[in-house]
């Protein structure tokens, strides 16, 4: 049974399949952009990204050590912390803030059967859609079939396995909106 992984890495052409062997050999280990002695080591990243993920807009950060997989869609403006994991169908609005350490998984194992193994049955992939000017905090944890609105923030160390409305400010295992953020455009009737 062929997984959605590998049908996405067969369909690729040889120049993305190529940068994406780079990235992952080189530039996912090139230093941290602060660093003095960086040099560069943040457009290598940039170039190899946008040349083998589905979609890429401008201005694009990725720190050290971020695994992003190739059939990720990324706007305008967004910054990906360090050792960040986003794996398979990920879209990112424009001006996305992501922390340290947060992970995106799209998929999830298949266990409705108990006459075979769990790792015999496949996956189940969803795809994560977050919104426009979303902050996410470190060490956050996005599972398969979520949706983030635009404006949102997820606080650190949240867990979040269901949508997060626009404007929300979510927190917690599960997360959990806590607060809503003042919305300076809105009109009062």
């Amino acid at each position: 049974m062929k997984t959605h992984r590998k049908k996405t890495l067969k369909k690729m052409s040889i120049t993305r399949k190529l940068m994406f062997l780079l990235y992952n050999i080189v530039g996912r280990f090139l230093p941290r952009t602060t660093m003095p002695y960086s040099l560069g080591s943040q457009a290598i990243r940039r170039f190899l990204i946008r040349n083998y993920i589905d979609s890429c807009g401008e201005n694009l950060v990725v720190e050290t050590g971020a695994l992003i997989s190739p059939n990720v869609c990324i706007g305008n403006n967004c910054t990906i912390g360090e050792n960040c994991l986003v794996r398979s169908q990920v879209t990112l609005g424009n001006d996305v803030l992501i922390a340290q350490n947060v992970s995106f998984i799209s998929f999830q194992h298949n266990y409705e059967r108990n006459d075979v193994p769990i790792h015999a049955q496949g996956e189940i992939f969803s795809p994560i859609m977050v919104g426009n000017d979303v902050w996410i905090g470190i060490n956050v944890v996005i599972l398969a079939g979520t949706t983030i609105g635009d404006h949102a923030i997820v606080a650190a160390g949240a867990v979040v396995t269901k949508g997060v409305p626009a404007w929300s400010v979510v927190a917690g295992v599960p997360a959990k909106v806590i607060k809503y953020r003042k919305c300076e455009n809105e009109y009062i009737s």
